[in-house]
C-alpha cells in the first residue's frame, strides 16, 4: 500500500530570513537559525456540506481484509481535503465491509444517522491486477448517484479511489476537488534540515544529502529544478538539484549571503544577496550570474515571488520599520507597499491565476495564512489553528501547501482555499516546513 511520508518541528520559516530581519550577524550561522523564525478566484463555499460515510471496501469472499480498510481510510482523507463534506467517523456507524450493491438494513441505518451518501463498493484482484467497483449511494434512497470501475496495478489502491473522490466532487459541485501533483519541502532538526520530494499520491523521499542546513525550496517553472540555499560552504549559497536523479549543482555565489531563490520566466531567477554590503534582491540567470539589481533602499529586502505573468515581484521588506509585503516591478522600479495591516508579514507566494497573494502575518502568539489582491485591499485570513507558515499554492490555485504546529510539532498540511479545511500530508521524525509546490 502506498503510505504518506510525512511531520518536522517547530517552523523555521526562511530560517536567514529573519536571521537577516532582526539583524542577526552572519558569522554563526546555525545559532543564527535556531533563534530566529522563519520568514518566513476565491468563490463562496457550498452552504452546507454533505454528510457522507465510507464503510470498508469488501473484497473476496464477502469480508474484505486490510486492503478494504486501507481504501475507505484514503477515500475519508481526500474526502476531507475537499472541504465539501463531513465525513462521518467509522467509529459512529457499521464500517465492516460493504460491497457495491449493500442491503437495506445497512443504509437506512446511515440514513437515520442523517448521512446524505456513501461510498460502497469492492475489490478483487485478477493476476498481477487490482480491480475496484465503487459506487455512491443515497442511503435513504437506495439511488446510485455515481458509479465506476478501475482497474490498475495491485499497488495503485490508493490512486484509484482517490480518482473515484475527485469525480465525485466533480459530478457534485462541476470541478475537482484534490489537490495533486508534488511537493518540494525542508525537513530535519534546528541544526541539520534537508530537502525532500513527496508526491501527493502518497509517495515521497528525500532529495538532498548535504548534512548541513538546506533551506526555502523553490522549483523551475519548467519543473525540471529545485533551487534551495545551503551552508555547505560555510555561508549560504544557492544550489539546484533535480528531482528525478537528485543530483546537485551550485550556483555562482556573490557576497556571504546567497537566500531566498525563486523562479522566474526564461530561465531566470530572483534572490538576496548581500553582494554591496546590504540584503536586496537581484535577478540571476539559471547559473547565478547576476543580470540586476531589482531593488535598492537601506531596509532589508527578501523573499520574492513571481507574478504568473513574470512581469512583478511581491517581497518583503523591513523599509517601512516592520516586515511587509511590496510589489515592484521584475524590471526594477519603484516599490509599492501591498500589506496595511499586521505588524509583521512575511513568505509571499503569487497564485497562479494572478488574482491573490498569500502571507504569513504574525496573529496571537504565531503565524497565520492570509489572502490578498494584489492590488491591496482588506485581507482574508484562511488559517486559525496553530501557527501557519510558508504558504505554497497549487497549480491551479485551489489549494495552498504550508507549514503548521496545529498537531504539535511543525507538518505540511494542504488547505483548501475555499473553506480553510486543512489536511496533513506529512508525518516523520523532526520539523517539516517550506513547502513549495511543483509547478505540474
Amino acid at each position: 500500500m502506498m503510505k504518506h511520508i510525512l511531520p518536522i518541528t517547530k517552523p523555521l520559516a526562511l530560517g536567514i530570513l529573519l536571521a537577516v530581519l532582526v539583524m542577526v550577524q552572519l558569522c554563526q550561522p546555525a545559532s543564527l537559525l535556531a533563534q530566529s523564525r522563519e520568514y518566513v478566484d476565491v468563490k463562496a463555499p457550498l452552504a452546507q456540506k454533505y454528510v457522507i460515510a465510507v464503510p470498508a471496501l469488501q473484497g473476496p469472499g464477502g469480508a474484505g481484509p486490510e486492503l478494504g480498510t486501507s481504501l475507505a481510510a484514503q477515500a475519508n482523507r481526500d474526502l476531507k481535503v475537499s472541504g465539501h463534506f463531513t465525513v462521518l467517523d467509522p467509529a459512529a456507524f457499521d464500517a465492516s465491509p460493504i460491497g457495491p450493491s449493500p442491503g437495506t438494513a445497512r443504509l437506512s441505518a446511515l440514513a437515520a444517522l442523517g448521512c446524505n451518501l456513501v461510498i460502497a463498493g469492492g475489490w478483487q484482484q485478477e493476476g498481477q491486477q487490482l480491480v475496484l467497483d465503487l459506487r455512491l449511494l443515497e442511503p435513504s434512497s437506495g439511488k446510485m448517484v455515481l458509479g465506476k470501475r478501475y482497474r490498475g496495478g495491485l499497488h495503485d489502491g490508493p490512486r484509484m479511489m482517490s480518482q473515484f473522490v475527485n469525480e465525485i466532487v466533480l459530478y457534485l459541485t462541476g470541478e475537482r476537488g484534490l489537490p495533486q501533483g508534488r511537493l518540494a519541502f525542508v525537513s530535519g532538526t534546528a541544526d541539520h534540515k534537508e530537502i525532500y520530494l513527496i508526491d501527493l499520491g502518497g509517495q515521497g523521499k528525500q532529495l538532498t544529502r548535504m548534512g548541513t542546513l538546506s533551506l526555502t525550496p523553490s522549483w523551475s517553472r519548467d519543473g525540471s529544478e529545485i533551487f534551495f540555499c545551503s551552508y555547505r560552504g560555510g555561508f549560504p549559497a544557492l544550489y539546484a538539484v533535480q528531482p528525478g536523479s537528485g543530483q546537485v549543482r551550485k550556483l555562482a555565489s556573490h557576497g556571504t549571503l546567497n537566500i531566498t531563490p525563486a523562479a522566474g520566466p526564461g530561465g531566470l531567477l530572483a534572490a538576496t544577496l548581500n553582494k554591496d554590503k546590504d540584503q536586496e534582491i537581484y535577478l540571476l540567470d539559471r547559473q547565478g550570474n547576476i543580470r540586476q539589481r531589482l531593488t535598492n533602499s537601506p531596509g532589508i529586502d527578501v523573499s520574492p515571488t513571481f507574478s504568473p505573468d513574470g512581469s512583478q515581484i511581491a517581497f518583503v521588506s523591513n523599509r517601512a520599520g516592520t516586515p511587509q509585503i511590496f510589489i515592484m516591478s521584475s524590471s526594477g522600479g519603484p516599490a509599492r507597499r501591498l500589506t496595511m495591516s499586521g505588524s509583521y508579514n512575511v513568505s509571499p507566494s503569487w497564485s497562479p491565476k494572478g488574482d491573490l497573494i498569500a502571507y504569513a502575518g504574525r496573529a496571537g502568539g504565531g503565524f497565520q495564512i492570509f489572502l490578498i489582491s494584489p492590488q491591496g485591499g482588506t485581507p482574508r485570513q484562511l488559517t486559525q489553528e496553530g501557527s501557519n507558515e510558508n504558504p505554497s499554492f497549487s497549480p491551479d490555485g485551489a489549494f495552498i501547501a504550508c507549514s503548521s504546529t496545529r498537531e504539535g510539532k511543525p507538518a505540511i498540511y494542504v488547505i483548501n482555499v475555499k473553506t480553510g479545511s486543512a489536511t496533513r500530508v506529512t508525518n516523520m521524525p523532526g520539523a517539516q516546513t517550506q513547502p513549495a509546490w511543483a509547478p505540474k
